[in-house]
Formats: C-alpha cells, structure tokens, sequence
C-alpha cells in the first residue's frame, strides 16, 4: 500500500511568504543602487554613494540572514539588466551578498548587535564589522573590473577605494536609520520633546543647506562653516536618542550630497569623484560620532532608570521587611506574605506551599489573589511534568511551556514562576507566583523576586523560633510548676510514708519493747514477743528499702542501668498485672555517665507510670541497645494512643519533662502515637567508650 503524504497547505503559504518578501527585497537593493551609480563617476560600475550596502545589512539583522538570496538577486539581474557582463555581473553579487552576509553574521555572533543601537558596543561593533566587510565587496568588485579588462591597474587603488568608502557610508548612515526606525516602537513625547526636535532638525537642514548650496568663495569661512553642524547634531544625539541622531544624519547627508554633485558646498574644488569621497569621509565621522554620543545617551538613561528600579526595589523590599519581620503569628504569615507578592510586587496571585503541610499553617496551601479552590486547577495546568526535584530551584514558565486545555487557549495567566524559601540551609515551603505579563519574570525582576523570597523564608524562620521560643517559656513555666508540684507530692508522700507506715511500725515497736521490758521475767512470753519484734523490725526495714528505691534504686549504681530496668520493669509487671518484655542488646559491661543512667532510668520509669495510669495496655515492650556511639531506649506499649497534635505543656508534663531530660544531654527523644493503635517512646543519648 502506498502512502501519499499531501503537502501542508501553511508550507506553501509560508513559502510563498518567503518568495515574496525575497523579491521585495531584490527590487529595493536594485533601485537604491540605480540610485547609486547615477554618482558613478570613476567608473560605471563604481560609486563613491552606495545605499544598498546598509540597505542589505538593515534587512538581515531585522529579519533574518535567510533572506540573502534577495540581495543575491537584486545585484545579479540589476547588473545584467544594466548591460553589465556576465562575469562581471557574478563578481559584483557574489562581493555585495558576501558583504552583508558576513557583516550581519559577525554583528550578530561577535557583537551580541541590538537592532536599537542603544549601546556604545553596538556602535563600535558596527563600525569595525563595516570597515572589515566593505573590503569584501571593494577588492572581489575591483578585481573583477580588473579582470574583465573594464579598467586599468593603475586606477586599482583609486577605484577600490571610492568602492570601499561608497558601501562602508551606506552601512554606516543608512543602515543605522533603518535599523532605529523600524526596530524601536513609537514612544510617546510631550509636546516640547517634539517641539525641540523639530527646531533641532530645521536648525541643521538651514546650517547645511547653507553650507551646500553656495560655492565656496576664496576665504577659508565657507568651508569653516561644515564644522558649526557639529553641536546641533551633538544636541541632536544628547537630546532626541538614535532616531534624532539617524534623521539629522541622513538629511544633512543628502542635502551634502545633491550640492556636491552639483559642484557647490566646501567640498568641490576638486573632481567631482573626489569631492564626493571627501564628503563621504565627512558623513562617516558626523555618523560615527554622533551615534556614539547618542548611544551613550542612552546606556546612561538606562542606568539612570535601573538605579531608579533599584531604589524602588529595595523601597519595596525594606516596606516588606517591616511588615513580614514584625510579624510573628504562625497563623498570618503565609498569607502575610502572599498578599505583599501581590500588592507590593506587582504579581497577580501568590500561594505558598509549606514544606510537608506544616501543621503551624492555617492550611495546607496559603493563596492570595484568587479564590482558594481555584488552586487546584491551577496548579495542574501549570505544573504539568514537574517532579519534586523541580522546586529545590527556581522555575519559571510561560504559557509556550505547557499544553494548554482545547477549550481554553486564551488563559488569563501568561507566566509562573516557583521559589524555594530556604534560609540557612532549611526549606520552609515553595512560593509560587503568577503574572499575566508573559515576559514578567526579566532577569532584573527575578532578582528582586528572588531577593523578596529570601526575605520571606528569614521571615518564617523568625517567626518559627519566636513561636518556639514562646512553646519553650510555655514548657520552662509548667515544667517550674510541675517541680514545684513533684517536690510537694514528693515530700507529702514521704511524710505519709514515714508516718503511716514506718511510724506506725516504730510505734507498735516502741510499744513490744514496752511490753517485752514488762514481762521480762516470764521466759515463756519472752520468746513469743522477740519474734514479733524481728517482723515489726523486718516490716520496717522493708518500708524503708522501698521508699529509698523510690528515690533512687541502688542497683542503678552498683549494678548498673540495664538491672535497674530489669528490676523496675519486673516490679511494675506485677503491680499493674501487665506483661513487660525487656530485653537488652549489645549492652554487656557497658556503664554510662551518672547523669545518662539516671536520665534513661527516669526515661523507663516515667513512661511505665503514664502506660500503667493512661495506656490500659496489656503488653510493654522494653528494648535498650548500643548502636555505633549511641544507647537507645524504646519503649512501645499496644495501649488505647492519643494524637500527637493535642499534645500541650499542660496535659503531658511527662512527656516533656523526659524530653528536657534526653536534649540536656545532647540526645535525641521522640513519641509516636496514634488513637488506639499504642505508643511507642523512644531515647537516644551519645554514647563514647
């Protein structure tokens, strides 16, 4: 079977396009140089006025180097339509295509050229480019007139350079005007900016008509007259830019060039070849110096205008600053945030994404500037083929990257952009803006975005370490008040232990010993009284030997952390009735600091007393092992949980109570909970053999 692929119908129209606009562009090149051999007065074929040169140049830098062969063209069927000979026909088009090919190419390549011509480097660039590549055209031109036998060697150098200087002013005066006026778009001037401008024009074309439109008289003030077109078009440059600059150029130009010719102004008192190459010479320098100034003009604008953006921009960013750095409410400071994007900034919507769903957040995305169940929408549109590793940098789009839906190709929204918060080291969330300028995000305003959302992350940490300097004052408070409430239950509890239960034994001592001092000459009682004493005295010294492993067992001490444990688990198993696993791994001979035994212990201690007073759990699981240099206690319960987002200073003092015990040892200490489904406890302290 065969496939027959029918041409795209757009090909052909863009093809014709491109035939079209080629054609145009041949028939101009050929009518500005009919233009230019009328001045041919060396030779036939050589002018010391050639316009097409910057009239080809002009036309491949705005529209591309595609378009020489339109060049090509309007120099190889004007030449023979002239009666030129075939050869030198082919010299002449392959040394003015190349010309313009190579200068348009090198401008572009080398220079980084702005069609504006609005830098000092777009001015020298064009200039040396200019002198390099009329070369081209100027010896493949002479050559083949020598050649062909058109002329004689001995005019070579006279010839070549009438050629030379004819192409080198076309690039120089009227490839700048075309470039300024077709590149730069109107801007609008008040009335005086015209006003001026158009003094400044009739002031120079009566200056130059003046000049060029008598012959010189035998003094030398005539000819000193050329030099007085100088500060007009010096205020030219300064005051009206490039397109100031490219008219007064051009028009003194061609008002120089119809008086010459006709044998009047400073600059004919010799033949008319060589009056017209002084006066090219002229043009050259007034074009040169006068696109520099206004170049620098221009530059000095712009720097004037970036300085003026900068200092709105860190106007901005100071106001910003006040108002995100006074801010220290976790509930307001996304949006905080989000709403000067978009008031101050200038952004259209501005949402934040806190890193993991900060629960410190009002929501899990903060959006101002639309409603927020728009986002959604949004951010699958814009975030298509994005991957997490995407927002560790910034990233900017437009709508020519994404696919946008069929039924809506005209969106509101033209550009996005996606900041990182990070502030020492640490990623807050991802801010995320939008423009309905497509070419909002420019490198100058990326920065001052970039610089707001670092500004935005210091804001976040600030108000992050304000909060948790408050949860700290919160926790110190009722950690205060718990200690002072532990050391009165403590000391309450010490008072009845030694008042309900040793004392009460002492008294029933005291009061055998009364009866044994009594009877003490009836041996048979005696006895009988002796051993009631041994077990009021062992009652005792066992009250004694519980209340002081309440306080601190011994075997911490002298048989280490891992038989406390054992002991206290064994002995919390059988007053709870609860099944306690212990086990300890990597842990033989291993002894600890005071202060860490003690703290682990405590650890143990106190999440057994909350299993057993809140847990109603019917197996614990104690675990304690060495891990590189670290002891690590884990103690997991199957208990009823409780969720871990309600836990305050004030309903679990325990828990931050062992918390403050692990950090003053520079460990680490987590809970993990969830309703009915246990908790499991967990300490690690540094550990160094």
């Amino acid at each position: 079977m065969k496939i027959i692929r029918k041409p795209n119908p757009s090909q052909f129209s863009t093809l014709a396009v491109y035939i079209l606009k080629i054609t145009l562009l041949a028939v101009i090149y050929h009518l500005a140089a009919r233009l230019g051999l009328r001045m041919a007065y060396v030779q036939v074929n050589t002018s010391p006025v050639w316009p097409p040169t910057g009239i080809g140049l002009a036309a491949l830098l705005l529209f591309g180097l595609r378009f020489w062969p339109g060049i090509a063209i309007g120099v190889l069927f004007g030449s023979l339509a002239t009666g030129a000979p075939l050869i030198l026909a082919i010299g002449m088009t392959l040394g003015n295509t190349l010309e313009v090919l190579v200068g348009a190419y090198a401008l572009i390549r080398f220079v980084g050229f702005h069609n504006a011509i609005d830098r000092v480097q777009d001015v020298t660039g064009l200039t040396i480019i200019a002198i390099l590549s009329t070369t081209i055209s100027a010896s493949v031109g002479t050559l083949t007139l020598m050649y062909i036998g058109q002329t004689e060697w001995i005019d070579f150098g006279n010839i070549w350079t009438t050629w030379w200087i004819g192409d080198l002013l076309g690039a120089l005066v009227v490839a700048p005007a075309l470039l300024v006026w077709i590149t730069l778009a109107p801007q609008y001037q008040s009335k005086r900016a015209y006003l001026e401008g158009f003094i400044v024009i009739a002031v120079i074309a009566s200056v130059s008509w003046y000049v060029f439109s008598y012959n010189p008289p035998a003094g030398i003030f005539h000819q000193a007259m050329i030099y007085v077109i100088f500060p007009f078009m010096i205020w030219a440059a300064l005051r009206l830019g490039q397109r100031g600059a490219t008219i007064c150029i051009s028009l003194v130009s061609g008002i120089a060039i119809s008086g010459t010719i006709k044998g009047l102004g400073p600059f004919s008192m010799g033949s008319l070849n060589d009056s017209l190459v002084l006066l090219q010479t002229f043009t050259g320098v007034l074009a040169l110096i006068s696109l520099i100034l206004a170049a620098t003009t221009i530059e000095r604008q712009k720097a004037v205008y970036a300085l003026n953006l900068r200092v709105n921009d860190l106007a901005t960013l100071n106001d910003s600053s006040r108002k995100l750095l006074d801010n220290f409410d976790f509930g307001s400071i996304y949006r905080t945030i989000c709403e000067l994007a978009v008031t101050r900034l200038g952004f259209d919507v501005a949402w934040i994404e806190p890193k993991e769903l900060d629960i410190r957040s009002n929501s899990p995305i903060t959006v101002y500037g639309i409603p927020q169940n728009s986002i959604f929408e949004i951010k699958a549109l814009w975030e298509q083929n994005t991957t997490s590793t995407d927002w560790e940098n910034v990233l900017i789009r437009t709508t020519d990257e994404i696919i946008l839906p069929k039924n809506n190709t005209n969106l509101v929204y033209q550009s996005y952009a996606a900041l990182p918060l990070v502030f020492s080291g640490e990623k807050f969330g991802v801010i995320k803006l939008l423009s309905k300028d497509k070419f909002f995000f420019t490198t100058e305003y990326l920065q001052l975005t970039q610089s707001y959302a670092n500004l935005a992350a210091v804001a976040i940490q600030n108000t992050w370490l304000y909060d948790q300097v408050q949860q700290s004052n919160q926790q110190l408070h009722a950690l205060s008040q718990r200690l002072l409430k532990a050391q009165e239950e403590e000391r309450l509890h010490l008072s009845r232990e030694l008042h309900d239960e040793s004392g009460q034994l002492l008294a029933a001592l005291s009061v055998q010993l009364g009866l044994l001092e009594k009877d003490s000459d009836k041996r048979e009682i005696i006895k009988p009284r002796i051993l009631e004493l041994k077990k009021t005295a062992s009652n005792l010294q066992e009250n004694l030997h519980k209340l002081a492993i309440d306080l601190r067992p011994a075997s911490l001490d002298h048989l280490g952390l891992v038989n406390a444990i054992q002991q206290h688990a064994d002995e919390f198993s059988r007053q709870h009735t609860i099944q306690v696993e212990f086990e300890a791994v990597n842990m033989e001979k291993v002894r600890l600091s005071i202060e860490a035994e003690t703290a682990l212990f405590r650890i143990v201690q106190e999440a057994l007393t909350n299993i057993g007073l809140h847990a109603r759990a019917t197996q614990v699981d104690v675990l304690i092992s060495r891990n590189d240099n670290h002891v690590v206690i884990i103690i997991e319960d199957n208990g009823v949980g409780f969720s871990l987002p309600s836990i305050t200073a004030e309903l679990h003092l325990g828990l931050f109570g062992m918390r403050e015990r692990i950090e003053m040892l520079t460990g680490e200490f987590t809970v993990e909970s969830t309703t009915g489904k246990g908790t499991t406890v967990k300490a690690e302290v540094p550990y160094n053999d």
